[in-house]
Formats: structure tokens, sequence, C-alpha cells
């Protein structure tokens, strides 16, 4: 008889209850500490603000196409977007609709809406109302689970523009600003992409031309650049204004060519000038040239889709031997600047830590060395700014690369005192010019539409690789 009236199974029972419970607990608490703990790694404890951690966007459902929604010829000065209609000719440049991809670090399940904004020639936001569309927001943004193992990442998000949710009117430049539904007010980043209805015949060549370097022994190497267009009669020739040129997949630096006195022009992004000029003012047919644009060189390749060579692990990759500066030579072609993924699994898709390591062969740069590719959309960025090493006397920098194929150079920039941010920029210290590199170019054609109030649309694209120039 048990003298307090409980029996030993019940008891034992009781206890076991206990013990599991515990052990639920425990194995509660150790989930919750790794995935603290792999925030923590990843920089940020906060699971309510998602981290974003690499945009881009793309033509179509291909990597490397460029991110140009093409469209037949419309009727722009109406206001219907009836006639909207896709131009899927095979010589067209450009796709039907473009894909938008971020990959995000957050404890919880993300939420994410994109407002999609019309800009100007220079990326400005236009304040009209019209023509942006306030109420142009994408919500319906898949949202997929990353791999268990990833440590940089943990979800991925997706959408196409335009969609049965958005339409666009308007061509011209587009951003696509990215939110967490909770909060609206601050963007967590955003992606560019452009919407052309092709009106105009356009063309785009170069021929080879030469500027003065800025460091003793560069090579001069440089192009001409000249884009031409012959308008149909309803347009007025002094409205097409502007061309920006753009070398493919570095959609941050625009080479403008422009008859507008109050627009940017391509000096705060080169540490040089160069001449420009608008022919053809009282013509249908017009001449936008641009001269000294520096060839560069092929792009230096990082291929690490191969998980059995390079593995994810807490310590950084490096390659055995550093990166050397070059001056117009390379033994490997890159891939026009484009970031590829075929042949990467969805069970090896994440993100490596990589260790980056320049030898500048002597002493370090007078200026600020940054790392610029397909893995941070070509943007000068600090986070991928290097750091000199005095004792190994080498560049070095550790960062998260997404596995797969990627393009990237070396610049060397000034740094502003006051905003930290670089300027004057270029590649000419750690890189070279050849006129043998594999670089494309592309021209947009810009008509200021005096309807709505007025807004810059693109009736025109045209393209050509330096490679594959008429000589």
């Amino acid at each position: 008889m048990n003298p307090c009236g409980v029996s030993v199974s019940a008891l034992f029972s009781r206890r076991t209850g206990v013990m599991l419970a515990l052990v639920v607990l425990c194995s509660f608490a150790l989930a919750s500490c790794a995935a603290l703990a792999a925030a923590a790694r990843s920089g940020s404890l906060a699971a309510d603000k998602p981290i974003l951690r690499g945009i881009r966007v793309y033509g179509g459902n291909t990597d490397t196409s460029p991110p140009i929604i093409t469209r037949s010829p419309q009727n722009v000065f109406g206001s219907s977007s009836q006639n909207s209609q896709s131009n899927d000719a095979a010589n067209v440049i450009g796709s039907s609709f473009v894909t938008i991809e971020m990959d995000v670090q957050s404890i919880v399940q993300p939420a994410f809406a994109a407002l999609l904004v019309h800009c100007d020639a220079e990326w400005r936001e236009d304040k009209n109302f019209v023509v942006n569309d306030p109420s142009l927001r994408v919500v319906q943004i898949q949202v997929f689970q990353a791999n268990s193992f990833s440590r940089y990442f943990t979800h991925r998000a997706k959408f196409t523009v335009p969609n049965s949710e958005i339409q666009l009117r308007f061509s011209g430049n587009w951003k696509a600003k990215i939110f967490d539904v909770d909060d609206m007010t601050s963007p967590l980043g955003e992606a560019r992409f452009f919407v052309v209805d092709q009106e105009a015949e356009t063309s785009l060549a170069m021929t080879i031309d030469a500027y003065s370097p800025r460091i003793g022994g560069t090579s001069p190497a440089a192009y001409l650049l000249e884009a031409a267009l012959t308008a149909p009669p309803q347009f007025l020739d002094e409205n097409f204004h502007t061309v920006a040129l753009y070398r493919a997949w570095r959609w941050n630096e625009p080479i403008r060519i422009t008859q507008d006195g109050t627009m940017g022009r391509t000096e705060t992004l080169y540490n040089r000038s160069s001449k420009m000029t608008v022919l053809g003012f009282s013509t249908a047919q017009k001449r936008f040239r641009v001269t000294a644009i520096p060839a560069e060189n092929e792009y230096r390749v990082l291929d690490i889709r191969d998980a059995l060579r390079f593995p994810a692990s807490n310590a950084p990759l490096r390659f055995s031997l550093a990166d050397l500066r070059r001056n117009g030579t390379s033994l490997l072609r890159g891939d026009d600047g484009a970031m590829t993924t075929d042949g990467v699994s969805p069970s090896t898709d994440e993100y490596v830590l990589m260790d980056f390591i320049l030898d500048p062969e002597g002493l370090p740069s007078s200026r600020e060395i940054y790392l610029v590719g397909s893995f941070n959309s070509w943007k000068l960025l600090p986070d991928w700014k290097m750091r000199y090493d005095p004792e190994q006397r080498q560049y070095v920098l550790a960062q998260y690369v997404r596995r797969g194929r990627h393009n990237y150079v070396y610049a060397s920039a000034a740094v502003n005192k006051e905003t930290g941010a670089p300027e004057s920029y270029d590649y000419e210290e750690c890189e070279g010019n050849t006129t043998s590199a594999n670089q494309t170019f592309y021209a947009f054609f810009y008509y200021r539409n005096p309807q709505f109030g007025g807004y810059d649309a693109l009736l025109g694209v045209a393209a050509m690789n330096a490679a594959k120039r008429s000589k």
C-alpha cells in the first residue's frame, strides 16, 4: 500500500511525461539557439526586419538575358494600353517580361511588396501621378525556403513583370522597389529594368579610338560610339533628346549623350571627360556620338558551381594564386558581365564564403580598391571595399558569393571624405584596356513625350558587341 495513495505505475508515468516535456523544451531551445547563432553569423538578430542579401533582374526566364522588355510599336500618344503587345520577333533585343529574384535573411517567414516606379532618363523618379501610378504594386511574390544548411540566406523571393496583377502602360526606365509588407516606408532594395516601345529604326556602331590614361603605361585603347535613329514622321525630332549607353549588366554606369543642358553627363563616373556630339537637329535622322570611351578588359571569371571543389564552410575558400594587375591581357573569356547559375542543383544552391586576394606587385594604390562584379550587381559598395594587409602586401576581402559563374573586376576610386562614397572611379589601374574584350554595349533612345504632363519614353534600343564589331 502506497501511503500517499498514488500507484507506482502512475508515478512512473508522471515522471516519464515530465522527462519528455523537458526533452521537447531542450530541443526547441537548441533549435532557437541555432537559428539565433545563424542570424548572428549573418550580422542580424532582428526577427522583424529581413535583410536583402542579393537582388537581380533578367529578361524572361534566362538569367543571361538583359532586363529589357521590348514591345511592338504602340499608340504612344494615347492613354490606352490595349495595344501593348510584346514583340517576340527573333531579331528583337529584349524579352516580353523580366524576372526579379531576391535572397533574404530572416528568422521568420518574410512577406514582400514591390512598388513599380517610372523614372526619367537620369533614373530620377517621376512626380507625374498619371505615369507613376501609386497603385502599381506587386504583392503576389513567391517566397521559397532556402536550404536548411545555408548560412547566409534563409529565403528566396521571386516575381515577374508584367503579370496578371500589373501591366506597364508607359515605356521608359523603371525601378522595382522592394519593401517588407510591414514597413512600406523604407525600401530594402531596388532593381532596374527597361521598357522599350520599338518605334524608331536604331543602330549602334563603334570604331577604334584612343584616350589619355590616368596611369602611365596603361594601354590607351578606347572606342568611338555612335548611336543613330530614324524616327517616323509623327515624332518631333527635337524630342529625341538623349541616348544612354551601358555596358551589359552595368546598369548603374550610364554614358549619356544628350542635348539637354540640365542633364548629368559621364564625368561623374569616370576620371576624364569625353567629347559628346548630337548631329541632325532638323531631320528625322539623328546621331549621338561619344569619343574616348576606354575599351576596358575581358572580365575575370569566378566559377564556383562545383560544390565538391568549393564546399560551403565557415572558413573562407581561396584560390591557390592571388589575382594580379592586368593591362589588357586575359587567358579566359568572360560572360559579358552576366551571372550564370545553370548547372547549380537545388541542393547546392547557396552562398559560399570566398577569400579574394589581389597582389598589387609593389606599392599599394593611392586610391581605394573595390571588388565589382555580377555578385554585387556591378556596384561599388562599402562592404566590397578591399583591405590592404601591410604584412602580406596584398589586398584582401572575404565575402559571401552566390554559387554560380560570375564575372568581376577591380576598380580604384577616390572616396568622398564627407559621405564616404566612392567617386571618379575607373578600372584601368588593375585591369587595363584591350579592344578584343567581349563586352556588349546597349544604346537606349529617349523621347520626351509631351502627353500626360511629359515623361521620358524609350522608343528604341540597339546593341553592339565590341569583339564582333565591324572592322
